[in-house]
């Protein structure tokens, strides 16, 4: 039965946004785009604007990486480019973002007219998303645009990245068929005979071995198959480490955790643990340099095998089309059920029971910063770290179990966390972020404030102020890396809403925590003062690692 045509190229597109799980689109308005955000302000999905499209793009992200799909609306040219950054980082971080932006008439693409926001160019835009996307697809007919819309949804739900849809204004309000019921394929397809061969030289390598060890990445988290990975844990035995990226994919309470591995940025346990191990199984791992730190070792693949989303690597032997939940769900029924491995060493657990006292009118160091507030975290918090020394910080924080944890661990763009947070709060209401973020990456992206207020969000953000970049004085001191000082604790009356305070001492830290306790239901903003140079353990052995002396 031919389908009749009731309703426009937009509603359909806002219905297929509701019906995949979107509850809330981030973005800012501009003249090509308003047709189209009229319509998502008439639908079940809530628009959330927000102060830039570069913050709406890191909201959107984290969104996504907490609902398992995010959306963000932006015009064409100034907000489409504004906006690039953002979704990069998605792309590099595999996560399902639908980057949705307006565009010129149709009847204009032709003419290369020197519009606004142009150059003249209508398919500039289109060109470079294209190379950061999973799918492009630019919507000019309205009898094909139901179908493009379902081809680009479907490829951002499927390989966990971002899709592009672009728009021209007057496409939005032209008719076209009524969506009908959703079914779309998730599943990465597994060639059966791949699967066998990857399965079968994985378990005569891991029978053979004496002290395999297992690195735990961020696809399990990202393609929603941690019940598979923790069953595969339990079942082996086998120790198992976390990258940065992939931190919390499994509760660091199991017993088999021994850390965060990420090179000569690691706990050392952890780093001897996978280093010396004969065999390590990286499942779910991306390769990058900040999850190896210096162990550049590790890239030879001589002892290792390596799992992703669609193939299996075992020492030089590729296996192509073999999905990773089909792997680690066969390799969980052929492998010899095994007896946890003693690791030999103490649980990450272990930094709780060690002793701490505030010492008053003590100077605030940022070892003392963070064994203190490992100790503040608890279950329904959420622990979001910016990029710099808060993310090499995070790596030794144990988070117990109902913590989950967002870094940008391989993109690593600073500014990320602040918008993030109000991505992450609006998708999870039920958990409160606690944010990592230094005063650089802080005054990026500092006009989101005023959304989390509007929006009446209650993060505790604690602002390490050391008055510039210490990453960088870490690496290569310079006045570039200095900062105008702020009165950043008077920034949430500025914005009209939450509270702020100064902390320069362990006692005024205690007072602040209490603080945040007692107001739980509104945004504090803690600034921490610390000296210049003062940095993580983590970052010092870094800098050691990548310049010996």
């Amino acid at each position: 039965m031919k389908r009749i045509a009731r309703t426009t190229v937009g509603r359909y597109l806002a219905k297929r946004l509701e019906q995949i799980g979107l509850k809330h689109i981030f973005g800012v308005p501009g003249d090509y785009v308003l047709g189209l955000f009229d319509i998502l302000e008439r639908s079940a999905v809530k628009v959330v604007c927000n102060c830039n499209e570069l913050n709406a793009g890191y909201a959107a992200d984290a969104y996504a990486r907490l609902n398992g799909v995010g959306g963000v609306c932006v015009t064409y040219g100034v907000g489409g480019f504004s906006l690039l950054n953002a979704a990069v980082g998605a792309h590099a971080e595999r996560l399902p973002l639908i980057v949705m932006s307006g565009a010129p008439r149709i009847a204009e693409r032709s003419h290369h007219h020197l519009l606004h926001h142009t150059i003249g160019d209508m398919n500039l835009q289109f060109n470079i998303y294209e190379k950061i996307t999973a799918a492009a697809v630019t919507l000019t007919s309205p009898q094909q645009a139901p179908r493009q819309i379902d081809d680009a949804l479907e490829a951002c739900l499927r390989y966990k990245r971002p899709v592009y849809i672009e728009m021209p204004m007057d496409i939005v309000s032209m008719p076209c068929v009524e969506p009908c019921a959703l079914t779309i394929d998730t599943g990465i397809p597994t060639c059966g005979a791949a699967l066998d061969e990857a399965v079968a030289e994985a378990v005569r390598l891991l029978q053979a071995a004496r002290r395999p060890v297992i690195i735990a990445g961020v696809e399990p988290h990202r393609f929603r198959i941690q019940k598979e990975l923790q069953a595969f844990i339990d079942h082996s035995g086998y120790p198992f480490a976390s990258t940065l990226l992939g931190k919390t994919v499994i509760s660091e309470e199991h017993p088999q955790f021994i850390g965060v591995y990420s090179g000569a940025a690691s706990r050392e346990s952890a780093r001897q643990a996978v280093e010396k191990a004969d065999l390590i199984l990286c499942l779910g791992t991306l390769m990058t340099d900040i999850a190896l730190g210096d162990a550049k070792t590790l890239t030879s693949f001589g002892r290792m095998i390596a799992a992703n989303s669609d193939n299996v690597r075992i020492k030089h032997h590729i296996y192509n089309n073999v999905g990773l939940k089909d792997f680690i769900v066969a390799l969980t029924a052929k492998l010899k059920k095994g007896k946890p491995v003693k690791a030999g060493r103490a649980h990450p657990s272990g930094v709780l029971k060690e002793k701490y006292a505030p010492v008053p009118r003590r100077k605030m160091t940022i070892k003392r910063f963070y064994q203190r507030i490992n100790r503040f975290i608890k279950k329904g918090d959420l622990v979001i770290a910016d990029t710099g020394d808060s993310i090499f910080n995070l790596a030794n924080l144990f988070l117990p179990f109902g913590v989950d944890c967002i870094d940008q661990a391989f993109y690593l763009s600073i500014g990320y966390s602040v918008p993030a947070t109000l991505g992450a709060k609006l998708a999870r209401p039920d958990l409160r972020p606690v944010v990592f973020v230094g005063d650089g990456a802080f005054q990026m992206t500092v006009q989101e404030l005023s959304t989390l207020i509007r929006e009446k969000t209650d993060p505790v953000i604690f602002l390490m102020n050391n008055s510039g970049y210490t990453i960088e004085r870490v690496l290569q001191d310079g006045t570039y890396n200095d900062l105008q000082m702020w009165n950043y604790a008077d920034l949430p009356a500025v914005f009209g809403g939450g509270w702020g305070c100064v902390v320069r001492t362990e006692d005024e830290l205690e007072d602040a925590l209490a603080q945040a306790q007692t107001r739980a239901g509104e945004l504090a903003l803690i600034e921490v003062q610390t000296d210049p140079m003062d940095c993580s353990d983590n970052l010092k052995k870094l800098k050691a690692a990548l310049n010996p002396e």
